[in-house]
């Protein structure tokens, strides 16, 4: 009884741990590299950035689409700036918020956008 009592136990700790535990997937950069195309919606505002880059150790993709959402944020250096300063040419790199499709290119959604260059 005390065996299975102490097994128990530990179940319950571990997934205690496990569920307590910040997730490294929400600031995993996806992507790296650089705007190739912005996606716009009737009134030009960007709700879509196609980024292409290399895989390097701390990223996951080389070839994606992010859609740009209203809560997406987008900093350049350390200031919060809008959807209008992305352009083509500029060097980013994406979080993803949640899975991405695995398709070529994945496509996701942003939850963080870093102007990097």
């Amino acid at each position: 009884m005390k065996r299975f009592v102490l097994i128990v136990l530990s179940v319950v700790m571990l997934f205690t741990v496990i569920g307590c535990g910040k997730s490294d997937a929400e600031d995993t950069v996806g992507i790296r590299g650089e705007i190739t195309k912005l996606t716009l919606d009737e009134q030009e505002k960007v709700i879509g950035i196609m980024v292409e880059g290399e895989i390097e150790p701390d990223t996951t993709y080389d070839k994606a689409h992010a859609a740009v959402k209203e809560n997406t944020e987008i900093y350049e250096k350390d200031s919060i700036v809008t959807v209008d300063n992305l352009k083509e040419g500029l060097k980013v790199e994406v979080v993803f918020d949640g899975p991405v499709a695995e398709s070529y290119p994945v496509q996701g959604v942003a939850k963080v956008i870093r102007i990097i260059e």
